[in-house]
């Protein structure tokens, strides 16, 4: 048990203080109402975290987001109260074995496709954590102590963890991302590695760039850490269509087989899960054919590395659409290593003229577009020959959307308009 929680109906006399009011905030106050705990929320748009209100609070759930040198936290730190993540306090009431999911990239696949993967096999298993559905939210909903969890876990909610244990972490790769928030690579591996420390002597598996970026900066992996590449991905029988066989989730997929294995799937129970997983939306999603192009929808790539994946996915003519808003990644470095892989760039977002201008200085055409719809309309248009054109933006969606899945949505209505429109008469159309 949990020290800071084990005197729980002594911690119920006051009520715990929630730090924010979005996804993992509303999780965390339903697991306190099922516990009969007196809860309230706080958030910036709401109701104000004050040292009044900390003096009288037990503990302070804090949602992703908040760093520790936010005010509120440190009001907190004041005020000798105990600040834990969501994810801590749901561990402390479920018993169930949790499998803690990490990486740049592919952790959504990789913890969905475990979680086909197990409930195909007769053993049950729950997705949760980053990929929307809060860990606390699924303790408060209830689950038995013989469902594993696959617990999607980004850096944000990895780098304040003391409590939970997970019974294996996987942790698919490493590349720049969330700069703006980390500030360096290194904090934000460090972030991620503190899965690793929490795990302690349970099953650790890694990518190769997570081993390679480990031995740059000095970092000791645990010794019974299994490191992975995508060699060991030839064991599997793929579909050359299927989508688990595409570049980006080569890595992800030797990960899923080294952990099956270890945990007594053979291969053909493993084969017949991949024949019939089926991947979530925004994923390098074939989205259909409009003439000579084929359109893909990969809005769920909000950073560098995963775009260059996508990209590298490809042979023949491809039209890149991309851009958005900054995370902090060296965007030179990003320009150079994409211009290889592409022959036209459509851009879009805040970053579309930065990327503008450094595509020139290196001789590169690329069109600057005022909204996602034009980009469609315009790579449209400049297709001569048989051409794929791909949404992989790079970059974060909340400069002109909601979130990835508004964009990637709003994408496939572009395009569908599009097929509608050039399918019709000349009649029609001037009509």
């Amino acid at each position: 048990m949990n020290d800071i929680l084990k005197n729980r109906d002594e911690l119920r006399q006051n009520y715990v203080a929630i730090l924010g009011a979005g996804i993992s905030g509303n999780g965390a106050s339903a697991l306190a109402k099922q516990l009969g705990w007196d809860y309230r929320i706080y958030d910036e748009q709401g109701r104000a975290f004050t040292y009044e209100e900390a003096r009288e609070c037990s503990i302070v759930v804090c949602s992703p987001g908040f760093k520790k040198d936010h005010k509120w936290r440190r009001i907190a730190d004041e005020c000798d109260k105990k600040v834990i993540t969501e994810i801590d306090f749901a561990a402390r009431y479920t018993n169930s074995n949790i499998i803690a999911i990490t990486g740049t990239n592919g952790k959504t696949t990789l913890a969905t496709f475990l979680t086909h993967l197990w409930n195909s096999i007769n053993r049950p298993a729950v997705c949760g954590g980053n990929i929307g559905v809060p860990f606390s939210q699924l303790v408060a909903d209830g689950i038995d102590e013989e469902t594993t969890v696959f617990l999607e876990t980004s850096s944000f909610q990895s780098e304040d963890l003391e409590f939970i244990k997970p019974k294996a972490t996987l942790w698919t790769n490493f590349d720049e991302d969330h700069i703006d928030y980390h500030s360096t690579r290194e904090n934000y591996f460090f972030a991620k590695a503190k899965l690793l420390e929490q795990t302690g002597d349970g099953l650790a598996i890694v990518g190769s760039t997570v081993s390679n970026f480990a031995k740059k900066i000095h970092y000791n992996l645990p010794q019974q850490c299994d490191v992975v590449n995508r060699s060991e991905v030839e064991q599997i029988n793929f579909d050359s269509e299927h989508f688990l066989s595409t570049y980006p989730q080569q890595e992800n997929m030797a990960l899923a087989y080294s952990f099956a294995r270890k945990q007594n799937v053979n291969d053909e129970l493993f084969h017949s899960a991949v024949r019939s997983y089926t991947p979530e939306p925004h994923r390098l999603q074939k989205i259909g054919r409009v003439g000579k192009a084929t359109f893909w929808n990969d809005s769920k790539a909000t950073n560098f590395a995963s775009a260059l994946a996508a990209c590298k996915n490809f042979k023949g003519n491809l039209f890149w659409i991309g851009g958005g808003r900054s995370k902090g990644g060296i965007m030179s470095e990003f320009a150079k290593k994409i211009r290889p892989l592409v022959q036209h760039a459509f851009l879009i977002g805040e970053s579309g003229k930065p990327l503008s201008n450094l595509f020139s200085k290196d001789g590169f055409s690329s069109v600057l577009c005022n909204s996602l719809e034009e980009a469609v309309g315009k790579a449209f248009s400049a297709v001569t020959q048989k051409t794929n054109i791909l949404l992989s933006p790079g970059f974060a969606s909340f400069d002109d959307f909601e979130n990835y899945e508004h964009r990637g949505n709003c994408f496939k209505k572009f395009v569908l308009d599009l097929k509608n429109i050039t399918s019709m008469t000349t009649h029609e159309r001037l009509a």
